[in-house]
């Protein structure tokens, strides 16, 4: 089975890419490996694992929502019974719960934390509290001072329960590490990788997620994804969309939305994803270089961001002279305006800081 959509309610799951979802991993034939990098509610993990069965699919649960999956048949029997009361009270659908049945709603809510030691918060606070707000703990709950029913939507026969969620994380490996720890990992980090970046947008509400990344963030995963395969997702709400159009070679999938409301306006959702194969040209010129400059006795050091996004790709050492080189293949390999800033920085102190696009300019930079 698979799932079109997360078996509970997540802010900002990818319901309604799932064909698009295909054709994109279509083209990412060779990949053995493929990391969910930000989880969310693992529906892309999901997704990767029906449609590449024979792949290690990787999710890492950075939002740990796989805690409420485990969690379903006590949140369902949970939803029942809150069901059940603001069905007894009459209470209508959108319509606010009145004090007397939200003091029943709290007492409901410590029982069952006390029962289970646990209580999943936000999909509770997808039922009775206003859309998009949501809680954290059960203090927050008790403080609320307004409750909405959001259960009882029209036309509703009954109260459905969530599905099982076996199927929907079985074959995955599940990890929960802090989305860096994949940057050059000698496990996961190869040609064979595909990553799967749905990061949280910069003007996401960060309540709900673990939270929103910061520009600096954003600026180093652009840097992460220049040499690796990917399939990334953004929104016309968040500013990185500006720069989509420096994703040479990348396939572009835009999804339009009519407005929500009045004070929601339309946003557009963006898929971008691009091989790495892309970069092989530019990879293989790098590699002639280093192992030219070898023979030649230089010392040859690859430089990894370590949070100085945009520094050069390789640091070539000899006789005091350090010689740093950002490769680019011919026509289509063009600076970021971090690599043009490093490049500009360390001519400005005096070192020797090029751009190589042939063999043949590095033989004449490397004597």
């Amino acid at each position: 089975m698979i799932y079109k959509k997360a078996p509970l309610p997540f802010r900002g799951q990818k319901r309604g890419w799932f064909e698009d979802f295909k054709t994109m991993i279509d083209s990412f034939s060779d990949c053995t490996t493929i990391i969910d990098l930000f989880g969310g509610s693992g529906l892309l993990a999901h997704w990767a694992h029906a449609l590449r069965p024979g792949a290690r699919v990787i999710w890492n649960d950075y939002d740990g929502y796989s805690e409420r999956l485990a969690h379903i048949s006590e949140t369902n029997e949970l939803k029942t019974k809150i069901y059940a009361v603001l069905q007894e009270a009459g209470i209508l659908y959108q319509e606010k719960i009145p004090e007397e049945t939200s003091r029943i709603l709290k007492q409901m809510l410590r029982r069952h934390v006390e029962t289970f030691g646990y209580l999943d918060y936000i999909t509770v606070s997808v039922w009775i509290l206003f859309s998009g707000t949501y809680v954290k703990t059960l203090e927050e709950f008790e403080k609320e001072k307004g409750f909405w029913n959001k259960m009882t939507r029209p036309g509703q026969s009954k109260n459905n329960p969530y599905p099982p969620a076996d199927s929907y994380t079985k074959g995955l490996t599940i990890l929960k590490e802090d989305w860096r720890y994949f940057f050059g990992h000698p496990i996961y980090d190869d040609d064979r990788t595909l990553f799967l970046l749905d990061p949280p947008y910069f003007f996401t509400d960060g309540y709900s997620y673990e939270g929103a990344l910061s520009y600096q963030d954003q600026s180093d995963l652009l840097t992460f994804m220049d040499s690796r395969n990917y399939c990334y997702f953004t929104n016309s709400n968040s500013a990185i969309v500006l720069h989509i159009s420096e994703f040479e070679g990348a396939t572009r999938v835009t999804k339009k939305h009519g407005p929500v409301s009045y004070a929601q306006p339309s946003v557009d959702e963006f898929m971008v994803y691009r091989p790495v194969k892309m970069n092989s040209l530019e990879k293989e010129l790098e590699n002639a270089c280093t192992r030219y400059a070898r023979e030649k006795g230089y010392l040859a050091i690859k430089l990894e961001n370590t949070g100085h996004t945009g520094i050069p790709d390789r640091l070539y050492l000899k006789d005091g002279r350090a010689i740093f080189v950002e490769f680019k293949i011919p026509g289509s390999g063009r600076l970021s305006l971090f690599q043009s800033h490093w490049l500009e920085k360390l001519q400005k102190e005096h070192f020797i800081a090029q751009t190589i696009r042939t063999i043949e300019e590095f033989k004449e930079l490397i004597p």
